[in-house]
């Protein structure tokens, strides 16, 4: 909401939601691509939408001290701009067939948005001002997303999604319907980090129906005095109840995240963080041994648009000096400690409140070589410190000074609805300790930005079947002081399904060939247990806290290498024709895995791996020319390989060579064609197995390298049987 920095990067930003202004803006573009208006003409259009910030109609005049002096419009009826938002999410578009990644990615989930908005009014939270008012979205609607979602997807993990989800009014009735419906399939719902009042027995009890997925909670400062000064409402009763009832379910982790660095913070404060953590430690202990705490301290950073965005930011000696003693008094066995780089911190501290003059820092600090810094080992701070310099720019301007009331800041002309005064009056209340509201169970707080027409908080409530009331609460939530016997059995005893017995095995057959080889072992698990799902099938599952599919595959061929015939063992809990399986498993799968053959087997059997005893694979070496090595000799190198009694190679393994005799493992090689190998390998029946490269690397001993130009394909899988 302060792009100012990187203002001289784009043409133009939307501030705020953007689902609806999406649509507008991609017509406009191709309306101006085909047509014959400059670019001016089609910026001027742009800013007739709602939420549309375009930097350049805007001039900054700075004073000798360097703060803003003024914002100067450019066009007369753009003086400004405020913030788009979304009214209703239930007519808001949510994608219900997201793209299903082929490999492991960080929150490889569903994550489906359940509310927007908070508005709790913590002081330090730059989410909590800028996206209200509340607006939740309709149970109804909420489950067609997750029914939806699993069905094109396959996933195995729903999150249900917001700044603070345990507000969402119908939480525990709905958590209830999504496992009654889904539970039967193995599918977890987890949540975000948690208030801790919100953190109720009935949720916990909830979430681990299937699967226990984990809990991180967020006091954010460790002594009730500090609680109140950032609007905190939570307290230290609260977060020991919350802990004492994951652990009685029993979890054994669970995470905490604090700040440090807050405005008049002081020593007591970061003991608190610590007494906290212990005292939550020796609560798991008391029902079990391996109980952990992970307590994660990040640095505060003032936001603009919240009542912090007049504050200092401590210097980096300062940080380092707080997270020495967290680290020092959190020594602890059973706890672990963990904070955000005070680099990184320093450097988002001055583009948060940054002006337009940082976008000359960015490119120079790009000029230098600065890429990805969010991740640590990419971030090059001395690079960064000398990108300021040579720009003229001292960063402590903009991290280290408390701005007065009256300081034009860089994003005055950027509108999201609440008052300034608003924003100072917080400042002046934290400062007095004073707590102030949620205004969706209490009183107004009077921010500015409902006109309780349009725009205002949207919360839903349970009621039986057929009588679901939408509300519109202007003063109180809804839910709260309605009898609970209203709700769909909220509190429903909880009973761990049992699994269903295995009935039938089939055995399938599927290449992996084009992209697909290069998938690993494990994406290529995940990859058929997501086709699974999606076609449908009554597979069976595990027991216990994390059940898994009775599902395995065939010893994979190296990364890289295709294949036509790998098998997969599957377990169902209902009788299906292998035909069936067959073509449900063929309209699912992603590009590159093709089912081709299938067969029931009896119950009992032997696994893939005692049951495959050899391997057949195709071996097309480089052409002459291609690399030192006279390939036109082939025939008589596979011929003296095939005599040898003994073949020796160098493995490496975790950092280790020794030397292997690989001639147990090969039945069989032969020239078929000019450049072409057909290679059997045994499997099973000697300790270990052989890769079809270590082969080559045999043949061609003064070319090691030359198994990397070579096409290699698996055939054939021979089964005891067989």
């Amino acid at each position: 909401f302060n792009p100012e920095p990187v203002a001289d990067f784009f043409d133009a930003v939307v501030i705020g939601d953007g689902e609806e202004l999406i649509h507008s803006l991609a017509r406009q573009i191709l309306s101006y691509k085909y047509s014959t208006q400059s670019r001016e003409a089609l910026l001027q259009a742009m800013t007739r939408e709602q939420g549309v910030y375009v930097p350049s109609f805007f001039e900054i005049d700075y004073r000798e001290d360097g703060a803003v002096r003024e914002i100067r419009p450019r066009l007369p009826d753009y003086p400004g701009v405020k913030k788009a938002t979304v009214t209703n999410l239930d007519q808001a578009s949510y994608p219900r067939a997201p793209v299903v990644p082929n490999i492991n990615v960080i929150h490889d989930r569903i994550g489906v948005e359940v509310q927007r908005g908070c508005v709790r009014g913590c002081r330090f939270c730059q989410a909590g001002y800028i996206y209200r008012p509340e607006r939740q979205r309709s149970p109804d609607t909420v489950k067609d997303i997750v029914a939806k979602s699993l069905a094109s997807t396959g996933q195995e993990e729903v999150s249900l999604l917001s700044l603070s989800v345990g507000d969402y009014d119908c939480l525990n009735p709905l958590l209830n319907e999504l496992f009654d419906t889904y539970e039967k399939d193995k599918v977890s719902i987890s949540l975000p980090a948690t208030r801790t009042e919100t953190l109720t027995p009935e949720v916990i009890r909830q979430i681990k129906r299937v699967r226990k997925t984990g809990f991180t909670m967020a006091p954010e400062a460790g002594t009730p005095r500090m609680r109140r000064l950032i609007n905190k409402g939570n307290a230290r009763e609260d977060l020991m109840r919350a802990v004492d009832n994951v652990f009685r379910e029993g979890w054994r982790l669970i995470k905490f995240y604090y700040m440090c660095g807050l405005p008049m913070e002081i020593e007591s404060d970061l003991q608190g963080i610590v007494d906290e953590a212990k005292q939550a430690l020796a609560l798991g202990r008391a029902y079990t041994r391996g109980a952990e705490i992970h307590v994660g301290c990040s640095s505060f950073v003032p936001k603009p648009f919240t009542p912090f965005q007049w504050e200092a930011q401590l210097s980096i000696a300062e940080v380092e000096a707080k997270h020495a003693f967290l680290k020092q008094q959190l020594r602890v066995p059973g706890i672990k400690f963990k904070t955000h780089d005070v680099e990184m911190s320093y450097l988002e501290g001055v583009f948060s409140r940054g002006d337009r003059r940082l976008s000359h820092t960015i490119h120079q600090a790009y000029q230098l070589g600065c890429r990805f810094d969010e991740w640590d080992e990419k971030l090059n701070f001395q690079a960064w410190q000398q990108a300021f310099a040579e720009t003229g720019l001292d960063p402590d301007f903009y991290v280290a000074r408390r701005r007065p009331r009256e300081e034009v800041l860089p994003w005055d002309h950027l509108f999201i609805d609440m008052k300034k005064d608003f924003l100072w009056e917080e400042l002046e209340a934290s400062h007095d300790l004073a707590f102030i509201e949620d205004c969706s169970t209490g009183k107004c707080s009077d921010c500015g930005v409902c006109d309780f027409r349009r725009t205002l908080n949207v919360n839903y409530r349970y009621l039986p079947e057929d009588e679901k009331v939408l509300a519109f609460s202007t003063r109180g939530r809804v839910l709260k002081g309605e009898p609970e016997g209203r709700l769909r059995n909220p509190q429903a005893e909880l009973k761990k399904s049992e699994a269903l017995p295995t009935v039938q095995r089939i055995r399938a057959r599927f290449s992996k060939l084009g992209e697909a080889a290069f998938l690993s072992h494990l994406d290529l698990m995940t990859a058929v247990h997501r086709g699974l799902k999606r076609a449908g099938l009554p597979v069976a599952y595990s027991q216990g806290y994390h059940p898994m599919m009775r599902v395995s595959l065939s010893p994979p061929p190296p990364l890289g290498i295709e294949s036509e015939a790998e098998y997969m063992d599957l377990e169902l809990t209902a009788l299906l024709a292998p035909e069936e399986v067959l073509e449900r498993l063929s309209r699912v799968m992603p590009v590159g895995i093709t089912f081709t053959h299938a067969q029931a087997l009896t119950v009992k059997g032997p696994s893939l791996n005692a049951a495959i005893r050899e391997q057949v694979y195709a071996i097309e070496v480089p052409a002459e020319g291609e690399v030192e090595h006279e390939p036109g000799d082939l025939p008589g190198r596979v011929r003296d390989l095939k005599n040898s009694s003994e073949i020796r190679i160098e493995r490496r393994r975790a950092k280790q060579q020794k030397s292997v005799d690989i001639r147990p493992y090969i039945k069989d090689i032969e020239v078929v064609a000019p450049n072409q190998i057909r290679l059997v390998t045994r499997f099973g029946q000697v300790s270990g197995t052989i890769r079809p490269a270590e082969v080559l690397q045999a043949l061609y001993p003064e070319s090691p390298g030359s198994w990397a130009l070579s096409r290699i394909r698996k055939l054939e899988a021979h089964f005891e049987a067989e």
